[in-house]
């Protein structure tokens, strides 16, 4: 490599530049006459060219022959541009290197020319490895649609199927709902016409109940007038004969306040009189009490000398049944007795 970038970057001498010239002339009329025995490329090659690799997809999923043959074809019109495009790029780096020879006598264009193609070839690489990683996943997206696709289908099958039992259960319904509407219609009917000789027959007996109403009414009227005119007369009477007691309210009122009078003056003297008697009652009953302290003193003291004697016979009696159970003194037995008064003697 070294070597050539120095004889790229090295000036020829005019010998070698005729030399050089020559040889290139000839290769230059060689590719004119190979580029013009190539095919002349359609003008929409370049489409042909992008469809290829969409084609070249597709020949996958599909078997039609028809297909299959026109993506052969399509291939050869690519390769068939890509030669003439070829072609026409080494005539025009053939043309710009004798250009340079004659002028220079370097090959700065071919050095720039082999640069940009290692660029372009890395920058190839770069584009086909990213071309493989988007193909990888675009196959797995693929996959991924595939499987989406056939579980959309089967749920699209289960919403027809969901979809068609509804449909007909809302037929049945609809069935349902209209024989009860028919029903229910009919039955509405029925009681409309009931409640209506209900209502007729309602109508005729509240219409007796107000005619009775009315002849009440009209007797009530009647009974109002008469007790009206029982009731003024019965006002007047009452009226005289509240004159007439308030009169003798009056004549009575005088003689009852008289007679209060002369009770209060007898009842004066009798609270007197009470008095009188009741210091007198005083009088006599602490006479009373002092008596009768006297004979509770007495009683008492009389009870005492009884329990006294009570007590004193009782001891006697104890004594005296002591003695006869001992055998003493003139309860003593006979030989006993004799027999002390031998001993005396």
């Amino acid at each position: 490599m070294a070597g050539v970038e120095r004889n790229c970057t090295s000036q020829l001498s005019p010998q070698e530049r005729s030399v050089i010239l020559a040889m290139l002339e000839e290769y230059t009329n060689a590719l004119v006459i190979y580029h013009n025995t190539l095919e002349k490329p359609a003008k929409d090659v370049n489409d042909i060219a992008e469809c290829i690799l969409f084609d070249t997809e597709y020949v996958r999923y599909t078997n039609a022959p028809d297909d299959i043959a026109r993506i052969e074809e399509l291939k050869g019109q690519a390769v068939s541009a890509k030669l003439h495009e070829d072609s026409l790029y080494l005539q025009k780096i053939m043309e710009d290197l004798k250009d340079e020879v004659r002028e220079k006598g370097t090959f700065e264009v071919l050095t720039k020319e082999v640069e940009r193609l290692i660029a372009q070839e890395k920058e190839e690489e770069t584009l086909r490895l990213e071309t493989e990683r988007l193909e990888k996943l675009a196959a797995e997206l693929k996959k991924t649609i595939a499987e989406e696709k056939i579980a959309n289908e089967e749920e699209k099958k289960r919403i027809l199927n969901a979809l068609a039992e509804e449909k007909r259960d809302i037929e049945k319904l609809k069935l349902i709902a209209d024989a009860e509407l028919d029903y229910v219609t009919a039955w509405e009917a029925a009681r409309y016409e009931q409640n209506a000789a209900r209502a007729d027959m309602e109508i005729e007996k509240l219409e007796k109940i107000l005619n009775e109403c009315r002849t009440r009414e009209k007797n009530e009227e009647r009974v109002h007038n008469q007790r009206t005119m029982f009731l003024t007369r019965d006002i007047k009477s009452f009226e005289e004969k509240t004159r007439e007691w308030e009169e003798r309210y009056v004549r009575e009122k005088e003689m009852h306040e008289k007679k209060i009078r002369q009770l209060r003056i007898e009842i004066a003297a009798r609270r007197k009189e009470l008095e009188e008697l009741t210091e007198e009652y005083h009088h006599k009953q602490e006479f009373i009490d002092t008596c009768l302290t006297e004979k509770e003193a007495l009683r008492k003291e009389t009870e005492q000398k009884e329990r006294e004697r009570s007590g004193a016979i009782r001891i006697q009696a104890w004594w005296r049944g002591v003695m006869v159970r001992r055998k003493l003194g003139p309860y003593r037995p006979e030989e006993k007795k004799k027999r002390r008064a031998k001993t005396k003697k």
